[in-house]
């Protein structure tokens, strides 16, 4: 296994995975694209990125791949950059879409952050360890907020 730690589900690099990699990424692929194109899941990529990032890979062959992608990722910015640039002199539509391209989408990513927050919720009411923090001083008796008011200030006060 090329990662320490890698485990029995963790995928081995092969050569033919560097060319398409690369290739997908010098023609302006995002790394999703471009690792599921060599058949690396994403959660591999991930890892084999924070291994090399961290000096943890054992796999020369993964720490160079995760290298020259990073390379080749940002020449390849340079070179959409530049597209955009041209192209936004006649067609903002066509500089917007490649800007959007590159980037993601940022909602996809806020929605997916959300879901994930909300199933470990779940998760954790299913198991009967998640505390409400949340609650609406309304819900709340009066002798019990003056405590809480009180259990505040005395933790405030320097």
């Amino acid at each position: 296994m090329s990662v320490k730690g890698g485990g029995p589900n963790a995928r081995a690099f092969r050569d033919e995975m560097r060319p398409i990699v690369l290739g997908a990424l010098e023609q302006g692929s995002t790394y999703r694209a471009a690792t599921g194109a060599a058949g690396i899941p994403w959660s591999t990529w991930l890892k084999w990125s924070k291994a090399v990032r961290e000096g943890e890979c054992l796999d020369t062959d993964v720490e160079a791949l995760v290298n020259d992608a990073r390379r080749v990722f940002e020449a390849a910015t340079v070179a959409l950059t530049t597209n955009i640039r041209v192209a936004s002199a006649e067609d903002w539509k066509a500089a917007a879409f490649l800007v959007q391209h590159r980037q993601g989408a940022p909602k996809a990513a806020a929605d997916a952050r959300r879901a994930q927050h909300e199933a470990t919720i779940a998760k954790n009411r299913a198991a009967g360890t998640h505390v409400e923090t949340v609650r609406h001083v309304g819900e709340l008796a009066d002798d019990e907020l003056d405590r809480r008011i009180h259990e505040l200030e005395a933790v405030t006060k320097h």
